[in-house]
């Protein structure tokens, strides 16, 4: 399994390290689906796409909901990215659908491994695993509506990806930068499910030359 290392710990290094890992992908029209602030948008700054960043308030490009439908028509965008998504969604399988419909060529989604070692420690030691589990206080704004393992996350994407006409071209995981050196690197190819906190697939429509 590919292992993508992030240069920097905060959220533009995911970014930088999809743009930098899966380069054939970020031409035409591109959907970033929950954008956030966009900053996939920056880290696209010198490749040939058009961004469309789209999520459920501002600063969004597009305001929308993907597991309520996506307004676009099908195929429109050469190809759409979810990265740390669906796990956000009561309505994951019409989610991710919504992914695959949109899209003319790729699809490149990325999930958190809950059964990564530090989590695991922390459920141990009785600590919550993070501020998007537990049984708040309060009602969140946002929080993950599933757990599931690297395996699970791999399975659920390969499966539904079958469903919808496309294929997986590329997997791999995402580590952090403290484990991008040689030994971390072999450790999470070898043991994904314990060792990297992300799963990432990069999907390419059968049909598609």
């Amino acid at each position: 399994m590919k292992v993508l290392a992030l240069p920097g710990r905060d959220e533009a290094g995911k970014f930088r390290a999809v743009v930098r890992d899966y380069p054939g992908i970020w031409q035409g029209l591109v959907l970033d689906v929950g954008c956030r602030s966009g900053g996939l948008k920056g880290a696209l700054a010198e490749q040939q796409a058009r961004y469309c960043g789209l999520d459920l308030r501002q600063p969004a490009d597009v305001i929308g909901d993907v597991e309520r439908g996506l307004p676009f028509r099908d195929r429109m965008f050469d190809t759409v990215v979810a990265l740390d998504v669906l796990e956000h969604t009561d309505r994951i399988f019409d989610a991710i659908g919504e992914l695959y419909r949109v899209s003319r060529r790729h699809v490149l989604v990325s999930l958190p491994n809950v059964y990564e070692v530090k989590l695991r420690l922390r459920f141990l030691f009785g600590r919550r695993l993070s501020g998007k589990y537990g049984l708040p206080l309060r009602q969140p704004r946002d929080r993950h509506r599933w757990l599931f393992s690297l395996w699970e996350a791999r399975k659920f994407l390969q499966i539904q990806g079958q469903r919808h006409a496309f294929e997986i071209a590329e997997e791999g995981c995402l580590i952090g930068p403290r484990r991008g050196f040689a030994g971390g690197r072999f450790l999470a190819g070898m043991l994904p499910n314990l060792m990297a906190p992300w799963y990432v697939a990069l999907f390419q429509r059968k049909e598609a030359g």
